[in-house]
């Protein structure tokens, strides 16, 4: 199928691994051309963007702490001038620590919430300008479910996150009028190779699935690519749960 992103920039954060990895270069040989964001992972993002290269199209790095909106607003300087403007944005990156509620210090939590909230915000307040001016666009933002479900050994980034998807939907409303659409595509737990979980435990979380199987890589690509996609053009506004069925929230 042809997705319609030939030529196109997008811009996936948190792309030097793992599920961002695996969008870069699925957008990339679907014929984007993609702005790589990575913060401390420089190694593994200048793998990827050698594997990116492989595949014909442009490609450039892009690091920036999604916290800090004078590093995001670096970032899209040196997009423009390597790559130029972006079209699209695939808002993968995040920060989590996995602890209830009481183990945390005061203001421990704050990095969480400047990430998985702030982080949102600043993208989009930085890159979505553009887009309506061009009068088309679309902003993928990627949480987890525990931001729609509640988990208590994610607390704090699942309530900055299930923040962000008030900030979607209302920004959908906002910049719909200019053709620019906003979705949030919600995952249950992804296996990326770095699970410790052990047989008996990996057995217990199974169950809560009834596709019995944790999601992969593949499957997120899937999802967020059918969002890019001229497919979804009238789509917007949205919470995708990619999830195995874990939760079914109407």
């Amino acid at each position: 199928m042809e997705l319609g992103l030939t030529g196109k920039n997008i811009l996936v954060t948190g792309a030097a691994k793992g599920v961002g990895k695996a969008l870069a270069l699925a957008a990339a040989k679907a014929g984007a051309n993609i702005a790589l964001h990575y913060h401390n992972s420089e190694e593994e993002a200048l793998q990827t963007v050698n594997e990116i290269n492989e595949t014909g199209v442009s490609v450039c790095m892009a690091k920036a702490d999604l916290a800090r909106l004078e590093e995001i607003k670096k970032m899209k300087q040196t997009i423009n001038n390597e790559l130029g403007t972006v079209d699209m944005v695939v808002n993968n990156a995040g920060f989590t620590q996995m602890k209830s509620f009481f183990q945390y210090k005061p203001g421990e939590w704050k990095r969480e919430i400047d990430v998985c909230f702030y982080g949102a915000i600043n993208l989009a307040h930085t890159f979505m300008p553009t887009m309506m001016e061009q009068k088309q666009g679309k902003f993928i933002h990627i949480i987890g479910d525990s931001a729609r479900t509640g988990d208590r050994n994610l607390i704090v980034s699942a309530a900055a996150r299930s923040g962000t998807i008030g900030f979607m939907k209302s920004l959908a409303q906002e910049v719909g009028r200019k053709n620019v659409q906003c979705n949030t595509v919600s995952l249950g737990l992804i296996d990326q190779g770095n699970l410790t979980f052990n047989e008996e435990t990996r057995s217990k979380i199974l169950k809560q699935y009834p596709l019995k199987r944790l999601g992969d890589a593949a499957d997120v690509v899937g999802a967020v690519l059918f969002l890019l996609s001229d497919s979804s053009n009238w789509i917007t506004g949205q919470v995708l749960a990619v999830n195995g069925g874990h939760s079914m929230i109407g």
